[in-house]
């Protein structure tokens, strides 16, 4: 993942964080947290950084609830979803190859 997909998802996640609130279920907060308090760092490095570890797969699948969770509340509730933080700087190629 390039560094500006992590800051893209680490954007979604704290969208979903704030659509959730305290409805988030705690194994899904937590990692939610590591990506947005890591935006840099790779599914791997999160997984290490969780306590206990998880694997890559772990995080990922936690990652993917959580957002899934947020867009279906989202949808429900008719605010802007997890995508909506997503920014088209954010989505720019590096070097800005045009």
């Amino acid at each position: 993942m390039s560094s500006r997909a992590a800051v893209a998802a680490a954007a979604r996640v704290s969208r979903a964080l704030e659509i959730l609130g305290d409805e988030v279920p705690e194994h899904l907060q937590a990692a939610g947290r590591l990506r947005a308090e890591h935006t840099q760092a790779s599914l791997e490095e999160l997984g290490q950084l969780a306590d206990p570890p998880m694997t890559k797969d772990a995080v990922a699948g936690r990652i993917r609830r959580l957002l899934q969770t947020a867009d279906k509340k989202a949808a429900e509730l008719g605010i802007p979803d997890t995508e909506s933080a997503v920014t088209a700087e954010m989505l720019e190629e590096e070097g800005g190859g045009r």
